[in-house]
């Protein structure tokens, strides 16, 4: 999706388990976000809100100076020792 510099974007993700159901990671779900320079302009933090059970979201408050391009956002759950990492793609404009 794209977006304008400044923007306030809504980072969100639903984890499920194998059989497809919404779930919660018993460990951790963390976000990390680089720009297209592959800098970290979110380093790997807590998703901000559970909305519900395996629905996460996380609100990243872009600035004017931010890049324009494409930005790389990972998620992570980790539940034990098994880890799932999801990755997005945001563009600025």
């Amino acid at each position: 999706m794209s977006y304008y510099r400044g923007e306030t974007i809504i980072c969100s993700v639903v984890v499920t388990n194998s059989s497809g159901v919404d779930t919660d990671p018993n460990t951790s779900m963390t976000i990390a976000i680089t720009d297209p320079n592959k800098n970290v302009v979110v380093a790997e933090v807590t998703m901000g809100t559970k909305d519900s059970t395996g629905h996460y979201h996380y609100d990243w408050a872009s600035t004017t100076s931010n890049t324009k391009g494409n930005y790389t956002v990972l998620y992570k759950a980790v539940d034990g020792t098994r880890t799932s990492i999801t990755n997005a793609t945001i563009e600025l404009e």
